[in-house]
């Protein structure tokens, strides 16, 4: 086919001068869009742009023009240019460049041209309906070259006006190529690549108006269009570079970071746990201030299963209190873990739950003493994982929580929406009219959701596979590692800073009240710390600072009693001034509106229905091992009980008797009389 076409005389052609041996020639901008097969305007744009590496302006009809030094050009321009100089007239000129073009053409454009070669030489003098008919039965007989009418129109046209040029496959010849200057392009990315996700359109009428301030004489015809920079962004910065500059670290991490698939076959069942805060978006009515709030909820969950395992819904913020009553409540339940993974804050990270942060020490300083952590972890053999900041995927309860919203905190009136935009319009009204739940029917519920219905609902994850938490937990909790119930209270004690011993006992400056025990009468200026209870704050079991030894129990020395009162009577006056519900309307507005609303207990109760039709209800784990932790606090306890026994704990065993009075002398039997009476009476 092509063969045929180009058997062109071409031997010993006139060699093209070297242009560094010669002096400059310079060319018009329609000479150069000729041989660069582009309009005169786009080389009039790339002038202005500094494209070409050595031009001037002329004086010439029309007013000031460019011209563009041959060197400039590319090397295909070049060659062209210099084969149109060939002396052997233009129609073999122009047959040389068809073959020299083709020649230094790759093999893959060079297939375009052959096909549209053979193509125009078969359909010679064809046109319409003959030209149409012509491309059905071209395309029938040859299948892996098919075309069509237009593209044959198109093909005749550029072989006419561009030769063999015209027909090669031009793919990819602007690649790399941008019209967009360094120095617009780095402003660009600095106004487009940034947190906030600023818009295409702004960014690029910021760096409009900083092209314009280094160029005076530009215009906007000359200057590219926002697409043109984001062509270049897109070649260049790598979609998920540009998402992280755009959106900031947790979005691009939630959508870009690489992730490790766990292996949870050697994590049994019950061995670690996991804990996390979570805001409920449900408005409710706080009953200590009578005033809509959106209450928190701490937890406990199994690693491997996802049961729950233990849950506090409170309307304060979150803090250790929390975070210590709630694991209290799941190792009375389900023993002791091996590990825990829990959160990075410092409620988490507090010296008297996970030891706090190990800080740097000094030289000269004794490490082994400032590394000592007095914690309830430590105290129970408890491994402590931290998960990575800003690292939700490091914590399955996140899933939960993400679960938790859609089944749960949807379908209750006062829901808020995760966020601004999906708030809804009717929350203004339920909140305003008294509708929300009061705290403790929502606390409630929340039990009933998660023991009934949240642990028995079936997942086809890697671990449950079809099974629900219960089941999971059911067959495989084999092992208990139980504690006592008095020693596990002690551990879930807060432990206050070291302080001394005073004349008043040991003052607590987080609550500031004295603790007192008779005991102390002896010890006075020993350094000492308290652990006490999260709900009673009474009692206080005192350790010897410098060897962790329990010493006694102290017991609060005073107690504010008017705070107490003023406290409940502040209460009973925001109970009162709760407004009272509208009542509901009379005349039902509308078909849809007269339909008797879900109450939420029964929204529970049927969800605990179908969810045990779907998944059915595990039986409850028998765990067949059950392991005594024998623990440092045990035999505190164990030594408490036997001062008891011995009395030697009632300090009433060694206090003196109390003198007997004597009997009075009386000068009169009336006097006598008297006595006595009064004596009998008091008796």
């Amino acid at each position: 086919m092509i063969s045929a076409q180009l058997q062109l005389d071409i031997s010993d052609p006139t060699p093209p001068a070297d242009p560094k041996r010669e002096d400059p020639v310079w060319l018009s901008a329609r000479e150069v869009a000729e041989l660069e097969g582009v309009s005169w305007k786009q080389v009039k744009v790339r002038c202005r742009l500094g494209r070409y590496a050595e031009t001037r302006q002329v004086v010439a009809n029309g007013g000031r023009q460019y011209r563009i030094a041959l060197s400039s050009l590319s090397s295909d321009a070049r060659m062209k240019y210099h084969l149109r100089k060939v002396k052997d007239g233009p129609e073999a000129s122009d047959r040389q460049i068809d073959a020299e073009i083709y020649s230094r053409a790759p093999e893959w454009a060079r297939r375009k041209a052959d096909k549209y070669l053979a193509i125009i030489n078969n359909s010679a003098g064809l046109k319409g309906a003959e030209l149409q008919a012509f491309v059905v039965a071209w395309n029938a007989e040859h299948p892996d070259v098919q075309t069509s009418y237009a593209r044959v129109l198109d093909a005749r046209k550029a072989y006419k006006t561009e030769g063999v040029g015209g027909l090669l496959a031009q793919y990819g010849n602007r690649a790399g190529l941008s019209i967009v200057r360094d120095e617009w392009f780095t402003y660009f990315k600095g106004e487009y690549l940034k947190e906030g996700a600023p818009s295409l359109k702004s960014s690029w009428w910021y760096t409009l108006g900083f092209a314009k301030d280094l160029d005076p004489d530009l215009t906007e015809e000359e200057f590219p269009g926002a697409s043109a920079f984001l062509h270049r962004l897109e070649a260049e910065v790598p979609l998920a570079s540009q998402y992280l500059a755009r959106h900031g670290q947790a979005a691009w991490n939630r959508r870009f970071a690489s992730y490790i698939n766990r292996d949870y076959s050697a994590i049994r069942v019950g061995s670690v746990f996991v804990s996390d805060h979570h805001q409920l978006d449900v408005a409710v009515i706080n009953p200590a201030t009578g005033k809509p709030c959106f209450p928190w909820i701490t937890t406990w969950r199994d690693f491997k299963s996802g049961k729950w395992l233990a849950w506090i819904i409170h309307c304060e913020a979150p803090n250790s209190d929390h975070i210590f009553m709630s694991f209290y409540l799941a190792c009375l339940a389900y023993g002791l873990p091996d590990e825990i993974l829990i959160d990075n804050g410092k409620d988490y990270r507090c010296r008297d739950f996970a030891g706090g942060r190990i800080h740097q020490v000094k030289s000269g300083v004794d490490e082994i003493a400032c590394k000592k952590q007095i914690s309830t972890l430590s105290l129970l053999n408890v491994i402590v994982h931290f998960a990575l900041p800003y690292n939700a995927q490091a914590k399955p309860i996140e899933r939960d929580f993400l679960r938790l919203i859609e089944i749960f905190s949807r379908h209750l009136i006062g829901y808020r929406g995760g966020n601004v935009t999906e708030k809804p319009e009717k929350l203004a009204h339920e909140i305003a009219s008294g509708s929300i739940l009061p705290f403790d029917k929502l606390q409630t519920m929340f039990d009933s959701f998660v023991a009934d219905s949240f642990n028995n609902m079936p997942s086809t994850g890697k671990n449950l596979l079809g099974k629900s938490p219960n089941q999971l937990w059911s067959e495989e909790f084999t092992e208990k590692k139980e504690v006592s119930k008095d020693a596990l209270k002690l551990f879930c004690m807060r432990s206050s800073q070291a302080v001394t011993i005073g004349r008043n006992g040991v003052r607590d400056s987080d609550l500031g009240v004295y603790y007192w025990g008779e005991w102390m009468s002896g010890a006075k200026g020993e350094k000492v710390y308290l652990r006490r209870n999260v709900k009673d704050y009474a009692t206080a079991w005192v350790f010897r600072a410098s060897n962790d030894e329990c010493i006694d129990i102290a017991r609060m020395a005073q107690f504010d009693a008017p705070a107490l009162a003023r406290t409940e009577v502040e209460k009973q006056e925001f109970k009162a001034a709760i407004s009272q519900r509208r009542a509901d309307a009379k005349i039902a507005k509308s078909y849809v509106e007269s339909h008797c609303k879900a109450d939420p207990m029964e929204q529970m109760r049927l969800l605990k229905i179908g969810v045990a039709m779907a998944g059915g209800v595990a039986p409850e784990a028998q765990p067949k091992i059950h392991r005594i932790a024998n623990t440092e606090m045990d035999q505190v306890i164990i030594e408490q009980r036997k001062r008891q026994e011995a009395g030697t704990g009632d300090l009433s065993a060694i206090m003196p008797e109390e003198p007997i009075g004597k009997k009075p002398i009386f000068l009169f039997d009336s006097d006598r009389e008297e006595y006595e009476r009064k004596q009998s009476a008091v008796a």
